[in-house]
């Protein structure tokens, strides 16, 4: 393969990594955001409603989720930490791939 069809390669499935995690995280919030509520009120009020405040996306890649204690929770929050690591990691594979194209850099 050439060094472009690499960059691309890269890229696209960078690009699917971001698409995958998104997907898995706006599903798991609104699942995670629901059992906040019902079971640990004073949590749901610190972080918040909106899935992609800074607050919330550290809570799932710090895995805060965690400190909760609540087998529910872990197990429904578990793979909304997995979607947005999946976003981040997607994110720089992306980003490396464009950048290594642009500068002409073979893998």
């Amino acid at each position: 393969m050439s060094a472009s069809a690499w960059h691309q390669f890269i890229f696209i499935g960078g690009l699917g990594f971001v698409v995958a995690g998104l997907t898995t995280y706006i599903i798991t919030w609104a699942l995670v955001s629901v059992t906040l509520r019902d079971r640990h009120a004073a949590e749901r009020e610190r972080l918040g409603g909106m899935p992609f405040t800074p607050r919330i996306v550290g809570w799932f890649l710090a895995a805060r989720w965690r400190s909760l204690r609540d087998r529910t929770l872990d197990a429904l929050a578990l793979p909304g930490s997995i979607g947005a690591w999946a976003i981040v990691v997607g994110a720089i594979m992306a980003t490396a791939a464009k950048l290594l194209s642009l500068t002409g850099a073979s893998p």
